[in-house]
Parts: structure tokens; sequence; C-alpha cells
């Protein structure tokens, strides 16, 4: 093929932006081109857009992902298009970062310093161009104020955006009057994904709920000033019943209650209630509740876990975890018992509890569970670590399938460790499959350090070794 023929690919890849077939007939001109790596961005991350993290792929995609990002990132340069109207994607090296299906997640426009309607006219513009050159649907507005936001959903233009973010300037209007305004616009009706990073009460719920979202499958909305008649208002609509994954960070407890109790959400796969404060009673109501039966992924970033929640939480048995991530949580000590016995800790494949200061025998409590056998990826980063926790993790064969296996963590985390113990625990250390590893800001030693340069260590294709104490000739030896 021709660059002509690389140009018509890329013009049937705009014309039908749903449809993978012309990405991957693409892929297939980059692989025959001499651009395998690209290739394989676009068709891992194709893949990866039609799977969950219950699918026995999603593991190694997720992994050379990551892997194929960092590589191009590092020395593919990927364009740099420009659009009129105050439109921007990040291009160049940052270009391989934001990106879904092999193309820019969003468009983004900042309304800082722009005023009055004109610019949303130019904005129209400009997005007119932009879908005419990339197959990007996702619009990211902030900082504009109602009035701008008024003008801008009266473009017909908005018809072909398929998810809306839209973030508002404090301009004195009352702000369940931007929430009004995009359920009544007409050219939002093929949404499909919605943020709405403004606070908005109740009346603002209610509008949303009469929504004209048939077909929206995520939901993200500024919870805080959220009630139960919030909460009660959504709950009734078709469309939110029906969502596949649902934000809800920085709920309030008496509304998360509320909708547990309203359930069930028979469609919901991921739900997000990070930078929650709920109490042991509520997670007890979760925990029991049938809300939620087809919850598949579910992450508490920095929820507040520090006063025994999480053992609440454990007990569910209305749902089957495959990812579960509770970084920052503070979780209580007893927490990795309390995991190692949930109903659904054979089911998991991604766990995160990395930031949790977690003293070793829960870290030991976690790693020695031999029900983590679907597990693939676990980060353990910033907990503490002890010699026994380490031997029970490369004892363990639960744990053989492991792709991921991150135990970074500063010296607080590594007080009771020495370079003797690393090296033991690199000797016992048998993950075939393993693809990452961080052991960073560990006490690591050069002679645990070229335990890395065996052959059984030979699949890793990212390792991280900063502030481990390695020597020259140690670092020889792995780069050899």
């Amino acid at each position: 093929m021709t660059d002509p023929d690389a140009a018509a690919l890329l013009r049937a890849i705009v014309r039908h932006p749903d449809d993978d077939t012309p990405r991957l007939v693409y892929a297939d001109w980059l692989q025959e081109n001499g651009r395998s790596e690209e290739a394989e961005f676009l068709r891992v991350q194709c893949r990866l857009a039609t799977v969950g993290p219950s699918d026995p792929e999603y593991a190694e995609l997720v992994e050379r992902e990551e892997e194929l990002r960092l590589w191009l990132g590092a020395f593919v340069p990927g364009p740099r298009p420009t659009f009129p109207g105050g439109l921007s994607v990040e291009g160049g090296n940052w270009w391989w970062q934001y990106t879904e299906r092999g193309f820019p997640r969003f468009l983004e426009f900042d309304g800082y310093q722009k005023y009055g309607v004109r610019p949303m006219r130019a904005l129209a513009s400009g997005l007119e161009r932009a879908f005419e050159a990339l197959p990007t649907r996702w619009l990211v507005v902030g900082d504009v104020t109602t009035a701008q936001l008024a003008a801008l959903l009266k473009q017909p233009v908005l018809a072909k955006v398929s998810q809306l973010t839209v973030q508002l300037v404090a301009d004195g209007t009352e702000p369940n009057e931007a929430a009004r305004l995009l359920a009544k616009c007409r050219h939002l009706r093929n949404l499909r994904g919605l943020s709405v990073r403004f606070g908005f009460g109740d009346a603002g719920c209610e509008a949303l709920a009469a929504g004209p979202w048939g077909d929206l499958a995520w939901f993200s909305p500024t919870c805080h000033e959220i009630t139960p008649a919030g909460a009660h208002a959504l709950a009734g609509a078709d469309w939110f019943r029906g969502l596949r994954a649902l934000i809800l960070e920085d709920l309030s407890e008496p509304s998360f209650d509320a909708l547990t109790r309203l359930g069930p959400f028979p469609r919901l796969r991921t739900l997000d209630l990070s930078r929650s404060m709920f109490t042991e009673p509520t997670w007890h109501v979760f925990a029991c509740s049938r809300a939620f039966p087809a919850l598949n992924k579910l992450v508490l970033d920095e929820t507040d876990l520090s006063r025994g929640e999480f053992a609440a939480l454990a007990g569910a048995r209305g749902f089957e975890l495959s990812a579960l991530s509770l970084r920052g949580c503070g979780l209580s000590p007893g927490a990795g018992a309390a995991l190692a016995a949930a109903p659904w800790a054979d089911a998991l494949h991604t766990l995160d509890l990395s930031d949790n200061a977690l003293p070793p025998g829960d870290v030991k409590a976690v790693v020695s569970c031999e029900r983590l056998g679907a597990l693939r990826r676990l980060d353990l980063e910033d907990n503490a670590l002890g010699p026994t926790a380490l031997s029970a993790l490369a004892a363990n064969p639960a744990l053989r399938e492991l792709r991921a296996l991150n135990l970074a963590g500063g010296r607080p985390f590594s007080r009771r460790l020495a370079p003797t113990h690393f090296d033991r625990f690199l000797a016992k250390l048998h993950l075939p499959e393993l693809r990452h590893l961080d052991l960073s800001g560990r006490p690591v030693g050069p002679r645990a350090a070229r335990r890395l340069a065996e052959p059984k260590f030979g699949s890793l294709a990212r390792l991280g070794l900063a502030a481990c104490g390695l020597t020259d000739p140690a670092f020889a030896a792995l780069v050899e």
C-alpha cells in the first residue's frame, strides 16, 4: 500500500467511528509498512474496548497496552493535529497517553478567558473540522458559564458527540439550570457517556432523570449536593437503571444508602465510589443487598476504610468481583484476612492495595491466600513488607499466573527487610508469566538484583529498581 492508501483508510475510520473493522485494516497497513508497534497498539486497544476484567485476556491486554504506550511515547512521536475554535488534543509524545482504540480519547475546549457566546459558535465550527479529521467523539468542555453552555447546546453538531464532559465556572447562576439545559437538549440524544462536573441538587437530578439518553452507558455526576430524594429521582429513570458504569465520587452516605435500597441495577458492571466516607452499617447494607447483581469492578480509591468498614464490605455475596481498587483507603488492621476470606476473592483478576500502609501481617494474609488463583495483577506499593510476607508470596502456587506485581515502597515500609531477604525471595520466586515487576525503594541490593538476570525472569518487559541500592556491576549484569 502507498501513502494515499493510508489516507483512504484513515478517512474510512473517521466516517465509521464506531466500527473497528477500518481500524484493524489500518493496523494491517501499519504492520506491512514497518510500524508494527503502532499496529499492535491499535489492535490491543480495539480488543480491550470489548472485554472486561473477568475476561481471561484482560490482564495480558492491559500489560501489553502499557508496554506499547511507554515504548511509543519514548520513540514514536505521534501527530500534532490542530483545530480552530479553541479545540485541542494531546500530540507528539503525549499522543499515546490518552488514546482509545488507537486515536485520541477526547477533544478538549478550555473556556478560560473566553467570554460571551461567540466562542461557542467558533467551537461548533471547530468540532465540524475535528470530526472530519479524527474519529474522536468525546467532547470535554471546561470553564464555561451557564450562558455559554446554553449557546453551545443549540449547535446541531452536538448530535455527533457520543460522550460529553461539562465543567462550569461559578457565575452566580442557579446550578440546577445547567442540568435542565443538558436534559432538554435535543442534540444530545446519541450520548453514551455523560460527565457533569458541577454541583446540582434534587431539581437537577429530576431534570436529568427526564433526559433522552436511552443509550447512555456511563454516568459521572458531581455528587456532593445530591440528597436521597435526588438519588431516588435518578434511580427512577430507565436510562439510569440501564447504566453499565457509574462514577459516584464524594457521594453522601444517605444518598448511597438510598441508591442501594432502590436497586436492582441489572446491567451495572463498574461502580466507582472514590473519596467517599460511609460508616460500617452502610457497608453492611451494601454487602447484603442484591442491587448490583452484575457488578464486576469496584473502585474505592481514597475512600475511608480505616475503622473496620472493609470487613463489612468483604462479606458481600450479591456480586462477583474481578477487579477491586482500594488505593489509599487507610485499611485498618485485619483487612488482609478479611479480603482472603471474602466470598468473591477467588474471582479477582486485578487487586490494587497500594498506599495503605498495611502491616506485614495483613500483607502476608493476602499473598498467602490460596484462593487467589485467578489473580493476574497485584499492586502492594507502599505497604509494609516483612520477611515472612515475601516468603509466603514466593511459596504461594496460587499466584503463579501473575503478570504484574508491584512491591515498591520507601524506607518506612521496609524497616524489617535487608538485601538478604530479597536475595532469598528472588531465588524462590517463580512466576513464569510475569511481565512487570517493581521493587523500587526496597533494599534489594546488588546480589539479589543479579538474580533478575536469570532465565526464569526472561518474560519481564518492565522492571522497576529505582533506589534499590544497585552497584554498577549488578546493573551491568542486568543490561547484559
